[in-house]
């Protein structure tokens, strides 16, 4: 059996596990109603986010396959230098969907070749950028607001991109 399945691949993702057990476990001893109804909740919510993290590694896996690690390497890895590395930052700013779903993807492609700059370039675009949630945005602010977020998530991720 693989115990990194039951306590996890590393420390960050043990102390996680750790602190839900142990919390439920204060829980169950002493409010198991609120702890049964706070399970529930979360289950229900694990279970909406299952099918987008399975179709999330799946799509992870499909543009790995689509994609010829040549053409990764070429336009994201070590030899494409600062244009693979903004390409990256550039990209990540324009991905959509959140980390559960985008991380799959940038490991994919790191595992095709991307370099470790690119990598953490897309993060930060990601980050930055944040296409993703324009609309969201402009649902609270005025549109120039929203306009100039993204301007200053550009310039940031170009700055951060010269940087690695």
């Amino acid at each position: 059996m693989h115990w990194e399945f039951l306590i996890g691949r590393n420390w960050g993702q043990r102390a996680i596990i750790l602190a839900a057990v142990g919390v439920y476990l204060y829980l169950f001893l002493t409010r198991p109603a609120d702890a049964r109804e706070s399970l529930f909740g979360g289950l229900k919510t694990f279970g909406g986010l299952l099918t987008l993290i399975l179709a999330a590694v799946l799509l992870a896996s499909a543009i790995k396959t689509l994609i010829p690690a040549e053409v990764i390497q070429q336009h994201l890895g070590a030899e494409a230098g600062l244009k693979g590395v903004i390409t990256g930052g550039l990209l990540g700013g324009l991905i959509q969907g959140g980390p559960y779903g985008v991380y799959p993807i940038i490991r994919g492609l790191q595992e095709e070749g991307m370099s470790i700059a690119a990598v953490l370039a897309m993060l930060i675009g990601y980050g930055a950028i944040g296409s993703d949630r324009i609309a969201y945005g402009i649902t609270f602010f005025e549109s120039r607001i929203i306009a100039i977020r993204v301007a200053v998530g550009v310039l940031l991720t170009v700055l951060a991109c010269l940087i690695l």
